[in-house]
This record gives C-alpha cells, structure tokens and sequence, in this order.
C-alpha cells in the first residue's frame, strides 16, 4: 500500500471518529486545507478520505462550495429505532429461553462499569457509549444475529444521535435505569417485559433530545 493510501486512511478514520463522537459537529465546515495541514500531508490523500466519508454520509461535498460534516437526519433515526426495537426485543426474547447466567453476569459486569465510567474525573461520552454497545451486542452474538447488530451500528445518524443523548443527559441516570430494569426482566425471565423496556431505552434519546430542543441542538438537524 502506497504512503498516500495510508495517510488516506489515518485521515479518514480520525474524521469519521471525530464526527461520530461530534468533535466535528454536524453542520460545521471542513476545508481540504486546514486538514493538509493539520495531518502534514497532500491534496491527494486528504480528497480520497474526503470521498470515503462522502460515501458513508459523513459530509457533504458541494462543488465550488464549502464541504461541510452532515446534518443529521432525525426522521431516518426514528424509522431505525422503530425497526430496532421489533428485532432487538425478539432477540432478547430468544435469549432468555435460552438463559445462560454466565452471560446475564457479563452484562450485569458492564452495567456496573457505566456506573463506575460515570463517576471518573476523566469521563468522556464515547466511553459510556461504547460499553452499551458491548452491553447490547452480548444478546445478538450469543442468538447469532451479530449480521442484525452489525446493520445497526452503520448508521452515522442514528451513532450521532446516541452520543448526542449521552453528552447532553448530564446525569446519564435515565439510560441507567432502563439497562438495570432490563437486566432485572432478564434474570427474570419475564418476557412480557422486554419490548416495553427496549421501546422506551431505544426512543428515550430521542425524546430527550426533542425535549431540550435549543438553538444549539437544533442546528445539527436537517
């Protein structure tokens, strides 16, 4: 692989990271000069990771404009969330009827590490999100859906949108609460329980995010 291939990459990972964490915010422009010169490299690599971020919906390349990060389409994360909830509440379901404890104390594990993460001085977002991102994947690879649970982390609004809920629910009590009733419904085995608690986790973002809908937030939406 060529030196301009792999400054290509470094660039478009550490962008794609940026924006999904929203050190980039959506709305916000980006100029092929600044990142030159922010990574010491070429016109080359920077407009072949410009490209890629483009294909994925990270940014908006205009002609003889200025390319900006994406705004995020919040209609589109409602339909993703209402396709979530149907599949990740059937898969929950199939989990429980096959109930392994080991598995119950690994969630219960990274429950406890938010938490923890919760409290550190050092706390960042991502950090808090990832572990829920470790915490729902344990039901989809132990049913082998992990194809479903892949489908659902490609969608650069719907990340956004997530980390947008986490960095601004300043006491992340609310996310809490629904991952420690929905392990309690596990270790119950009360299926019944399942698809309220997931619809209400998985639209609660969005919800919260509506609710404190201010000028800042606001500018992120299409």
């Amino acid at each position: 692989m060529s030196n301009a291939k792999d400054m290509a990459s470094i660039i478009y990972e550490d962008m794609r990271d940026r924006i999904l964490d929203l050190s980039l915010e959506p709305g916000s422009p980006i100029s092929e000069a600044e990142i030159c010169e922010k990574y010491d490299a070429s016109r080359t690599p920077v407009r072949t990771a410009f490209h890629r971020l483009a294909d994925q919906g990270l940014i908006e390349l205009l002609p003889y404009q200025q390319s900006t990060v994406s705004l995020i389409d919040m209609e589109r994360v409602k339909e993703f969330i209402y396709a979530r909830v149907a599949i990740e509440s059937n898969v929950i379901t199939d989990f429980i009827s096959h109930y392994q404890p080991l598995l119950v104390e690994d969630i219960s594990h990274l429950i406890r590490k938010q938490q923890i993460t919760m409290q550190e001085e050092t706390f960042r977002a991502q950090d808090f999100y990832y572990l829920d991102v470790q915490m729902h994947e344990i039901w989809f690879a132990s049913e082998k859906k992990l194809a479903l649970w892949k489908m659902f982390n490609v969608s650069s609004d719907y990340t956004r949108v997530r980390i947008l809920d986490i960095k601004e629910e300043k006491d992340y009590q609310a996310i809490l609460d629904d991952h420690v009733e929905l392990i309690q419904a596990i270790r119950d085995r009360n299926v019944d329980a399942v698809h309220p608690i997931i619809s209400r986790h998985l639209n609660g973002g969005v919800r919260r995010i509506e609710e404190r809908m201010n000028d800042k937030i606001k500018k992120y939406f299409k």
